[in-house]
């Protein structure tokens, strides 16, 4: 099979999964051009933006919010807990990578193409296909961070349950306020 029965294969099945959002569909059919080549085409002024440091941080920030968030209320709606498990990870790294990021901004600055690798990167933790999220969880976060979190929570369950206060559970609605106490009279004097 030569390079060009490849590509054109795959370009067959991208076509056929892309054909499950009717609104790809509805664009094929008024622009007149497939949906397999807008959404290449999408992608490939989306990284040249990023590649030209044009709008990074929005559009990176805007990688790592829309498409985890749109599979991630999809994952909530499967009985599948795997899925869900791959979110989670995935919101736990780019939240501490959120964290990281505002410490050491003003080196970042300094990085050539640093919202470009950060949009690769993101794309690598969150494509099912490649797992990163899940690799980094095993790697790094279970190995040197889940002890320290496993021991503090046996602390807060030990104050728990030794008697400490707890705060109660919040009601839907505001407790009401507790009633002023009368005013003292001009002259001092009270009943």
């Amino acid at each position: 099979m030569s390079y060009q029965q490849r590509i054109q294969q795959q370009l067959n099945v991208l076509d056929k999964r892309l054909s499950a959002f009717p609104v790809l569909n509805v664009m094929e059919q008024k622009v007149g051009v497939n949906k397999v080549y807008i959404c290449l085409g999408l992608a490939t002024v989306y990284f040249a933006l990023l590649f030209l440091n044009f709008g990074g941080y929005l559009l990176t920030n805007t990688l790592a919010f829309v498409m985890p968030a749109f599979f991630s209320i999809y994952s909530l709606e499967t009985p599948d807990k795997d899925d869900d498990t791959q979110w989670l990870t995935y919101y736990l790294i780019t939240s501490f990578m959120t964290v990281l990021e505002y410490w050491i901004d003003f080196l970042l600055v300094w990085v050539p193409f640093y919202w470009l690798m950060k949009a690769i990167f993101l794309v690598w933790l969150a494509l099912p296909r490649f797992s990163g999220a899940s690799l980094i969880y095993r790697a790094i976060i279970r190995p040197y961070i889940t002890p320290y979190v496993m021991r503090v929570m046996s602390r807060v369950n030990n104050a728990a349950a030794a008697g400490a206060p707890v705060p109660p559970p919040r009601s839907e609605k505001p407790a009401a306020a507790p009633a002023a106490a009368p005013a003292a009279s001009a002259t001092g004097a009270q009943l």
